[in-house]
Parts: structure tokens; sequence; C-alpha cells
């Protein structure tokens, strides 16, 4: 639950053991919606067959432009000979506003402030190790570390190190909205701390009192439609899957930011908070980097696709490849993990559906051709089998770990605890 709502009230053989970070269960529908490319049409773009009154300012187009690293070359798309009067466009109506951002190369962003952006604490809530390191009721704004004080909610909210180059470099492709659970109030005063200019979102700003459910997010509670054509340009980044129930194709889950020790203690994490500890997240190398480098390679992805292949490029679909990639090759076993005996299938497992979305293997016992034996102790039969056969041997939050990574982590850096 974000913050402000607070804020707006007082203002196999084996014992069962499992982790599973967020993972959603089976059986999620997409509205029985198709993720396939859709075969489009062909329209030859003209400036002055459109009336420009009747499309809505893309908005963020003043950011600065999107230029992917080195080592993203292989997958990013360069669009410089693309031309505007190239762009598919699907086979049903689209708003005036989206066929604006298509001509304009741009798709739609649908970016959660709380954990994802930013994270909050009320003064109330702060630990002793962090007011010892000098977070207080009287802690005043620090530009440089993104600290800010918001007393009117009495709290101090931190922004997610690599949030600005984050914005700017993503509106270069995307038209972004806000959609948080948070109060209208809250909602406004983060946004601008993160867009003080309105340049990136504007007032495209979506918050409890908009939402139709108080616990799930809607794409028809930002835009006032989400007809299939429209949902195929959207891109969410949000760190509670959970919230977008029928929109997870859509969506690029974000590890939470939890920088401080009330908020870890929310989720049930017992170590000190990034706080406590006087650390941050790396900037080149932390969420919002990943993040947004899927989000060059999906936006580079949908247009090359949507020119290329003679048909309407569709992001969950560029999402979906993009993400089987990660664990491509890999063959998994698993062994004190998923529970036994209770009727249930291995393969509707959370864990195991994890690992076959990020295009991993998924085998019920060990052999020849595994290449990981993922455990929740050392000690179990197939652990030992790993270790006999020279097989890499980890816990399950290696699996977490290249979900929200988006690419294999070190095995060596995810070992099995336990007694051996």
């Amino acid at each position: 639950m974000d913050p402000s709502a607070a804020a707006a009230a007082a203002d196999d053989d084996d014992d069962y053991h499992a982790t599973t970070g967020g993972m959603e269960p089976r059986g999620e529908e997409d509205n029985g919606a198709s993720t396939r490319g859709v075969t489009g049409r062909l329209l030859a773009w003209r400036g002055e067959e459109e009336d420009d009154d009747d499309a809505e300012d893309s908005g963020g187009g003043s950011g600065a432009g999107a230029n992917a690293d080195e080592d993203d070359a292989a997958s990013a798309v360069s669009l410089d000979t693309i031309s505007n009067d190239s762009i598919l466009l699907p086979p049903e109506p689209t708003s005036a506003n989206l066929a604006s951002l298509l001509r304009a190369r741009k798709l739609i962003l649908v970016v959660d402030l709380d954990h994802t952006l930013i994270n909050s604490t009320r003064f109330a809530h702060l630990s002793d190790d962090e007011k010892a390191n000098g977070f207080t009721e009287r802690t005043g704004d620090d530009r440089s570390r993104g600290l800010f004080r918001m007393g009117l909610f009495r709290m101090i909210t931190k922004l997610r190190p690599f949030v600005h180059e984050f914005l700017r470099e993503a509106s270069a492709m995307f038209e972004m909205h806000v959609y948080t659970l948070g109060n209208r109030n809250y909602a406004t005063a983060v946004a601008k701390l993160l867009d003080p200019d309105g340049a990136y979102f504007g007032e495209r700003i979506i918050s409890s009192g908009e939402s139709s459910q108080p616990d799930r997010k809607s794409l028809g509670d930002v835009f006032g439609w989400a007809p299939e054509m429209e949902r195929a340009a959207v891109v969410i980044l949000d760190d509670t899957a959970e919230v977008w129930k029928g929109y997870r194709d859509n969506l690029i889950e974000m590890e939470r930011y939890l920088y401080f020790a009330s908020s870890r203690g929310k989720f049930g994490i017992a170590a000190r908070s990034l706080a406590e500890r006087n650390r941050d997240e790396s900037e080149r190398e932390g969420a919002l980097a990943v993040a947004l480098r899927v989000l060059r390679r999906v936006h580079g992805e949908f247009f090359s696709g949507s020119v290329c292949s003679g048909s309407f490029a569709d992001v969950r679909e560029v999402i979906r490849q993009a993400r089987r990639e990660v664990l491509r090759g890999c063959t998994v076993a698993f062994t004190g993990v998923i529970p036994s005996g209770d009727g249930g299938r291995a393969s509707d497992h959370p864990v195991w559906r994890r690992a076959e979305q990020l295009g991993a293997t998924c085998a019920d016992d060990v052999g020849e051709g595994v290449t990981h034996v993922v455990a929740g102790k050392p000690v179990t039969r197939k652990a030992l089998w790993a270790q006999t056969h020279g097989k890499f041997l980890v816990d399950t939050e290696w699996i977490n770990a290249a979900h929200f990574r988006w690419s294999k982590p070190e095995e060596r850096m995810y070992p099995v605890k336990g007694e051996h």
C-alpha cells in the first residue's frame, strides 16, 4: 500500500521451503486478449492529412533522445532510417492521441510511484539507526542525495537513483502517465519532485481517487478506454504485479525500492535498510537502469517490427520474447522448493512458472540435460546430485534475480544455505 494511505487517514522428497518473491499465480488471463501481432494496414502519413487540433499533445517530447549504450546495440534497433510515412496502425480505429504518438514513434508508459520511482516514510517510523544517520523530522531537502522533506505529510521522500536520467530518456520514447494508489495530494506532490516543470507527466496523474477499485489498477482508469489495439502500445512499470490483474503481459515488474526500514518491515525483510547503512542502489546497474534498457528494446523492436514485418507490433509480445531469452539454454530441476503430495502439479507452482517465463526448461527430476538445481536445502538427493555431477546448485533467489534483472545472474552469488 502506498504510504499516503496512512497520511490521508491522519492528515518433491523434501520439506517445503520457498521464496516466491512476488511471483504470480497460475491462470492469469488477459481478458481473452490475444497478444500476437495483428495484421495492420500501412498508412502513408502526411502532416496535412490530420488536423493538429484533433490530437492531444503527446507530452514529454522535449526530453533528450535516448541513446543506447554500446552493450545495448545488439538488441536496440536504430530508427533513423524508418520514415514517419511508414508507421503501421492497427486495422481498427485508434484514438487520435495514440495515432499522433505512433506517428512520432512514441509508445505509452504507465509508471507507479512508491517503491518504483521513490520511497517515503513517516517521521514517526524512522528507526533509531536512521535517526543516528541524520534522518529526523528536522531533515531538510538534499537534492544531491534525492532526499526531500514532505512536511505536509510528515514524511521524508527518497528518489530512486538514476530516476532523473530515466525519466529524461524514457520521455523521448514514451508518453508517460503516473498511476498510484496513493491519494491525490501525495501523488501530485511526489510528481512535482520528479517533474518540477511538468515536462514528463503534465496532468497525466491517476491517484486512488480516480481509480475504480481501491486495490486494483486498470488501463481503463488511465485512458477512459482500453481497446485491444491501444493496449498493444502500453508498457507498465510497477513493483506490485498483483494490482494489474488482466494486464500482466504489459508489465515490467520492478524490484522494490525499500530505502527506509519501515518499508522493509512492511514486506517482512529483516535486514538493515539502505538508510541505516548509509548506502544506496547503484545508478548505472540499479533497477531503473535495467528498466531503461528493457524499454529501449521494447520501443526499438515495436517500431522496427511494425515497419519491417507487415504487421502491427505488440509490446506484450516484445516483452514476452525478451523475457524468454533470460534463462534460455538452462534446464532446471527443483528440490525442497515445490511441495509434494498436496495434489497440485509442480508445473503450476509460481517458481516453476517464473523459470519457464524466463525461457528455462523445467525438469521433474535430475538427469544428464539438467544444468541447474534450485534447492531449498543443500542435502537433498537432487542437491547432492548437482554437487557430485558438477551442476549449478542455486537458491530460489537466483530465479527471482533473473526476473528483475533481465539477465542470467552469476550462480556463485546465490548459494544454497543450510546444514551440509
